[in-house]
């Protein structure tokens, strides 16, 4: 970076000295003592112009990237809204965006990795460990090395894109104002804009939620939800819950029986938020606070209580498996 502070003091020592020099130049009378002082003050005053020059270069060199980064957000997210057509995000009710992914990693998930690592994920069509890759693979964006649609800019606009939401990316790079804007921020407009289909599908699925509308549950007082092995189609992995959602009064008996090939946990997540699940243990937890797994064949309990019903502003619970964390369901409550 340059010390605008040492070059300001460099050009004021600079003009006392071609003032200095211009003063003697002017007293003097000998036409060869003029010259050399006129020489001596000509080499001053380029002195003073290249660091001039200097700054100038840099400011419209910054100027420039700062602009090109900005358009390349733009083109980066008009990408985004074309090819991220696998469950990527949803809208609210109220119009925002919600959990915008790439190939299964989260915006945090992303920001955590090396640019080189990002950039490998774009080109190659790499998805989130535990993500269920589309069962149609041309629904996969991949560069052109793959055998994809994406060109080498398209790879440059979209990592451009998504590391606009990595604060530390922006302010290592330098950017600021326009170019440090979140991309993510103007996607919804955009859609609506651009693409109004797109956006009343992502609002729809943010109206009924990512666990889809929940069954209706609400006239039994036992029920048994088993925990299955993955079949095509189902992003949950290694294995899924049997109901994405359902809909259950306080004082419910849920039961949870592990008929897949591996141990899991049935435990309540804190908010609503499956970026990073942090366990709510206080409402329920098969692991109780550890790793202690539901082994094939057993089975977890857990009787609904008022808690559950006033955890979440909308009586919702969202549960995980701690140990495959891809695997989540809701539960809605009512009294």
């Amino acid at each position: 970076m340059v010390n605008f502070g040492q070059v300001a003091v460099g050009i004021i020592i600079l003009l006392i000295t071609i003032g200095g020099l211009l003063y003697i130049f002017y007293s003097r009378t000998n036409a060869v003592v003029k010259t050399g002082y006129g020489s001596l003050a000509m080499l001053a005053v380029i002195s003073v112009m290249i660091p001039v020059f200097w700054i100038t270069e840099f400011s419209q060199e910054a100027s420039s990237q700062a602009d090109q980064q900005t358009v390349a957000v733009q083109r980066g997210m008009q990408l985004y809204a074309q090819y991220c057509i696998d469950k990527c995000f949803t809208i609210s009710k109220d119009g925002k965006l919600q959990d915008p992914k790439w190939n299964g990693f989260t915006v945090d998930q992303m920001n955590q990795m090396t640019d080189v690592q990002l950039r490998r994920v774009i080109s190659a069509g790499v998805y989130a460990a535990g993500v269920a890759t589309p069962s149609n693979a041309s629904l996969i964006p991949q560069s052109q090395d793959y055998g994809g649609p994406l060109s080498s800019n398209d790879v440059d606009y979209l990592f451009a894109f998504l590391r606009s939401a990595d604060p530390a990316y922006l302010k290592q790079n330098g950017y600021t104002g326009a170019s440090a804007a979140n991309g993510f921020t103007k996607l919804v407009d955009y859609l609506q804009q651009n693409s109004p289909s797109s956006y009343a599908t992502a609002q729809a699925l943010g109206t009924v939620g990512q666990f889809g509308a929940p069954v209706d549950m609400t006239k039994s007082k036992a029920i048994t939800i088993n925990i299955l092995t993955t079949v095509q189609g189902q992003t949950c992995q290694p294995s899924c819950f049997q109901y994405q959602n359902i809909k259950v009064k306080v004082g419910t008996k849920i039961t949870w029986v592990n008929k897949s090939a591996v141990g899991h946990t049935v435990t309540a997540i804190v908010g609503e938020s499956t970026a990073s699940p942090k366990a709510a243990s206080q409402i329920f937890d098969s692991a109780k606070g550890g790793f202690n797994l539901i082994a094939v064949g057993d089975s977890f309990s857990y009787t609904v209580t008022s808690a559950a019903y006033s955890f979440n502003t909308d009586h919702a619970v969202v549960y995980y498996c701690k140990v495959h964390p891809q695997m989540l369901a809701e539960i809605t409550v009512v009294q």
